[in-house]
């Protein structure tokens, strides 16, 4: 397998030696499924599965960005709490069978005015401090067989809404959007600014950037093409222009129910998209890749909701074979569309597995 060059096809929508397809899955999956196979605990199920893999510029050098003062003062002495750099609050709670952080705290939630936003103790770039490359080593070599992958600084809708509280964000939409426009705009004065140092620090390392923005819900969007268009593609599309000045293509996530948005997000400088969501609603992947293969590489696309939770191997491997047909064989990446939760059989995922690896 040629990691790179298959996800490198796949993503300039050429194709591949191989379809390339990824893993994903909670922490109580992969103890579950590693004990199920027999394996040790220290087993890569992406290497066990013969999985390509996106990699981090900081696997490189063993360490990412820090802001040591900021961290300092966000320290709870509670394993089971953190506040990130942003002054959010998230505590481990339990749901399905596994541990997730889940906020607890958004430090805008009483903010009533622009002047409110404008005095909430905001990162800099300047306080963050991003590792050396060590002397002697080679971006090129390194990256000989990786693609590598980085959503550090890109959030233009989830950190907002975090800051300020999802219910309350929402009807700031209508009521007080001079407060949504503050807290997008002194999100991005951080995220561009860091975006940019580390695409000069480490010239020819990033092949994508990444956002992990939810637009959808289930049965529709979260609210509507307008407003996304104009309270946060904008923002999207400086960082996704600022990444393709450097060589690094757009990828984006977005669950749920996104089919009438997906324009918008081309015409964003999005490459790749994730996790095509075929149960939400109008997410029908023959339509989509119809309207959009030209423009797009699809990652994902095997439902977590029903199939791989609920069905059995043989209907999971017809699933593979028809979304092959459906967005592949060109432009296509596939992966579970969704972390693979503690309700998946374990031989439904062997059977995915299995069934990708003989197509491919």
């Amino acid at each position: 397998m040629d990691n790179r060059q298959d996800l490198i096809d796949a993503v300039h929508r050429r194709k591949s030696a191989r379809i390339p397809f990824t893993f994903d899955a909670r922490e109580e999956t992969v103890s579950g499924l590693r004990k199920y196979l027999g394996l040790a605990n220290d087993t890569d199920l992406s290497d066990y599965f013969k999985c390509n893999r996106f990699d981090s510029p900081w696997s490189a050098f063993g360490n990412g960005p820090q802001m040591p003062e900021r961290q300092k003062r966000y320290e709870t002495g509670n394993p089971n709490a953190s506040i990130d750099i942003w002054g959010v609050r998230r505590e481990v709670q339990e749901a399905g069978g596994a541990l997730y952080w889940e906020i607890t705290k958004h430090p805008l939630a009483d903010a009533e005015t622009v002047a409110d936003v404008e005095r909430h103790d905001w990162p800099r770039p300047e306080e963050v401090i991003f590792p050396d490359i060590p002397p002697g080593f080679d971006i090129a070599s390194w990256k000989k067989n990786r693609v590598v992958m980085d959503g550090s600084y890109l959030c233009p809708f989830g950190v907002p809404w975090a800051m300020r509280g999802l219910e309350k964000f929402m009807m700031d939409l209508f009521l007080n959007p001079e407060i949504v426009e503050a807290i997008v705009a002194k999100v991005e004065e951080f995220t561009l600014s860091c975006l940019k140092i580390l695409l000069e620090k480490y010239p020819g390392m990033v092949d994508l950037i990444a956002c992990g923005d939810d637009y959808g819900t289930q049965n529709g969007l979260m609210m509507s093409p307008e407003a996304i268009a104009k309270f946060f593609m904008p923002s999207l599309k400086r960082h996704y222009d600022l990444g393709k000045r450097h060589g690094a293509l757009g990828y984006h996530h977005s669950c749920g129910a996104i089919f009438e948005m997906i324009p918008q997000f081309i015409e964003a400088g999005v490459v790749v998209l994730n996790p095509i969501q075929t149960s939400a609603a109008g997410m029908d992947p023959e339509k989509i890749k119809r309207n959009f293969g030209k423009d797009l590489c699809f990652h994902g696309a095997i439902d977590t909701q029903q199939t791989l939770a609920h069905g059995t191997p043989e209907q999971v491997r017809e699933e593979v074979r028809k979304r092959v047909g459906q967005l592949g064989p060109e432009g296509f990446i596939l992966a579970p569309s969704h972390s693979l939760q503690p309700n998946v059989r374990p031989d439904n995922i062997i059977a995915m597995y299995d069934e990708i690896g003989k197509i491919g």
